[in-house]
């Protein structure tokens, strides 16, 4: 695109592009090119600021995906240690189960021997208390036994009362993940689709002279007032001797934005591209 500076001083300047200034950013640059369309060469316009916005949306939400599934992963590892820890509980318990049936064992030995020195109390009664004494000394026995796998019952259920909650959470937690990843998921095709559907339908110069660009709301192209055609469209300017003033003619409607007049330098921009 070319730009002429007119003054009222200084007369015609013109200013080649590679004179202007680089811009830092895409924001207000468009392409342009030719596209065939049922048959009819027409002029396209593309903003490259837009295609860089919908590019790098789809990034964030590509990223915010990958953390989601991170999430996930470091969620399935906790369980897993939590798991580790219930099976070390359920192992405890077993041995205290084997403790207290070695215990029920010797309590029922004794108890038969009794049995049998109460039988002959008659005749040995020192006997009898003898072995009233062993079987006090297995009850309690069998008792601290019975006491320590109650514990390790109550340790074991705790683990799993822990295990059963983990769970739950686990549960919930997945699902949570689970819907953030489906939105960051949906969000990224919507992003997408957007870029598709500026690329399906680029701007174009309508019957008007004007360019129109693809409304998404709207679904349809819309007029954006800005100039697209050239030729008899261009004014032409002139003198009046006697009052000194800058006349401009046109042989077509033009657009507001074709001409802009710098009201501090008194300088009248005429852009022609």
């Amino acid at each position: 695109m070319t730009y002429e500076k007119y003054s009222m001083t200084m007369g015609l300047k013109k200013i080649k592009i590679s004179e202007l200034t680089l811009s830092d950013n895409l924001k207000g640059l468009y392409t342009i090119g030719v596209k065939l369309i049922n048959g009819v060469q027409t002029s396209v316009k593309v903003s490259l600021e837009y295609i860089q916005t919908a590019y790098e949306n789809a990034v964030a939400a590509t990223n915010k995906a990958n953390q989601a599934a991170t999430n996930a992963d470091n969620s399935r590892k906790q369980i897993e240690a939590n798991e580790s820890t219930r099976q070390s509980n359920e192992n405890a318990r077993v041995s205290a189960e084997q403790a207290r049936s070695t215990a029920e064992a010797q309590r029922e030995a004794t108890e038969s021997a009794r049995v049998k020195a109460e039988t002959g109390r008659a005749d040995a009664e020192k006997k009898r208390v003898t072995a009233e004494s062993g079987r006090v000394s297995a009850e309690n026995t069998r008792v601290s036994a019975e006491n320590g796998r109650i514990e390790a019952e109550k340790g074991r259920v705790n683990a799993e009362n822990s295990r059963v909650s983990v769970e739950k959470e686990r549960v919930t937690e997945f699902a949570t993940i689970k819907k953030n990843a489906e939105t960051a998921t949906q969000n990224a095709n919507t992003q997408a689709d957007r870029a598709k559907g500026q690329a399906d339908n680029p701007p174009k110069m309508g019957d008007n002279g004007n360019w129109w660009k693809w409304d998404e709301a709207q679904k349809k192209y819309v007029d954006t007032g800005v100039l697209a055609k050239g030729g008899v469209l261009y004014p032409t300017f002139s003198i009046d001797d006697d009052d000194m003033i800058l006349y401009m003619e046109f042989e077509d409607e033009v657009s507001d934005k074709l001409i802009k007049f710098d009201e501090q330098t008194g300088e009248l921009y005429l852009n022609v591209g």
